[in-house]
């Protein structure tokens, strides 16, 4: 831990910095100078943190899994620190992160529908109540049993199993018809816990209407119920039963007249969610008539990068704003700076199983500029296709300046990238 030229009178508490969120929000905070207070496991501090601990002064040890225990440690141990604002990355805490700053009355998203963020029936339910697009809604269970009681003639195929509290893709399926469905339903449930918390799950599963069309999500950020994006990402996924993120784009290189449907529809979500205050990441599909309906809207920043891609699109790094307005730091008229550029993501995949050996990532592209790529599997560890994130080998981030351009460059990437497996 480090707290050289730290003001400690702006502390923040920060809710499990894993992840890719997690970095960028602890850089971040740094770049502002605030007192870094994290709220971790020892196992995750000494493991999934060590390479960020010169970012970090202060850390407060927690038993996630006993939420409300964790809830009166961490506002007892804020208080006492001074804490002035609260943040969190991990997805799977945002119904904590949102019930600590409301003890605090410090900003945060209404803590009253915290389990709607987190639980997509809950979430479902609560889209439907504010009329907001959304998937239909064709069947929940909670045991694979009743799959048999199932009119499997009043489905509507393709649909999507996936349960109510996971995330990153696992244990979503994308079925054309009934055979395999109670596979999919053992492959939502075989996930009963959180890791690396061990935060139990609900046993929901749905069973949702498939969208078919292109994927989008909008990245904003809320101050006193005013719903500001940053714009919209356009989003590349696998194909096949499941489906993995490959890579994005920022901002979507789309019309305006869709751009502009695709916030209507994500500001929808964000009101009925109760995200008043704080950032936000909402997953948005267009239908068969090429119209948005909401996947999923949470209280977090966005993964894979995303809010890097922001700053480099805009110039404003949207994590350094989360933090500001946490603390009280931002100024009620702020409003987002516009995209100037086009950034982008992609992560590199293994197509085969086997044995990784290497992986060169180009370091110059025709049509863009590259910015930063990372290695991140080991080498001599076992790879293999799959239809989760965690099967990635490596990222490249890049920035053009045009729609064809970094389009182009996503092709010229991928064709020049070599991967070594045996």
């Amino acid at each position: 831990m480090n707290a050289t030229n730290i003001e400690k009178n702006k502390s923040i508490l920060v809710i499990e910095p894993i992840g890719m969120g997690g970095e960028l929000l602890l850089k971040a905070i740094r770049s502002l100078g605030y007192y870094t207070i994290i709220a971790t496991t020892e196992y995750v501090y000494n493991t999934m943190l060590q390479n960020f601990k010169d970012m970090i002064d202060d850390v407060i040890y927690i038993d996630f899994s006993a939420r409300e225990s964790a809830i009166e440690t961490l506002v007892d141990e804020s208080k006492r620190k001074g804490v002035a604002g609260v943040v969190v990355a991990w997805e799977f805490l945002t119904d904590i992160a949102a019930e600590v700053a409301q003890q605090l009355n410090l900003c945060g998203p209404d803590a009253s529908l915290s389990r709607a963020r987190r639980n997509k029936y809950i979430m479902y339910r609560a889209l439907s109540q504010a009329q907001c697009p959304r998937p239909a809604l064709q069947a929940v269970l909670t045991n694979v049993d009743t799959i048999n009681q199932l009119p499997l003639e009043e489905l509507t195929f393709p649909l999507v199993v996936k349960p109510a509290e996971n995330a990153a893709s696992f244990g979503v399926s994308v079925l054309d018809d009934d055979k395999d469905l109670v596979q999919a339903f053992q492959n939502a449930a075989q996930w009963t816990h959180e890791y690396p918390h061990g935060i139990p799950f609900s046993n929901e599963i749905l069973i949702q209407e498939y969208i078919p069309g292109r994927e989008f999500s909008v990245e904003g950020i809320s101050v006193s119920g005013q719903y500001l994006p940053w714009g919209v990402t356009m989003k590349f996924t696998t194909l096949g039963k499941a489906r993995a993120e490959t890579g994005h784009i920022f901002p979507a290189p789309i019309d305006t007249d869709l751009r502009d449907e695709i916030l209507a529809v994500a500001k929808q979500a964000v009101i009925a969610l109760g995200i008043t205050n704080g950032i936000s990441h909402t997953e948005i599909k267009l239908d068969k008539q090429g119209k948005p309906r909401v996947i999923e809207s949470c209280s977090r920043p966005a993964g894979d990068y995303i809010p890097r891609l922001v700053e480099l699109a805009t110039g404003e790094n949207p994590l350094a704003i989360y933090a500001r307005q946490a603390v009280g730091d931002l100024s009620a008229d702020f409003r987002p700076a516009a995209p100037k550029r086009y950034s982008a993501v992609q992560f590199i995949r293994p197509e085969v199983e086997g044995t990784f050996k290497s992986l060169v990532i180009p370091s110059r592209l025709k049509n863009a500029e590259v910015i930063e790529s990372r290695i991140t599997a080991p080498v001599d560890s076992q790879v293999k296709p799959g239809s989760t994130n965690i099967e990635r080998l490596g990222w490249a981030i890049f920035t053009a300046n045009d729609e064809q351009s970094v389009l182009s460059a996503m092709d010229e990437l991928s064709q020049l990238t070599k991967v070594g497996i045996s």
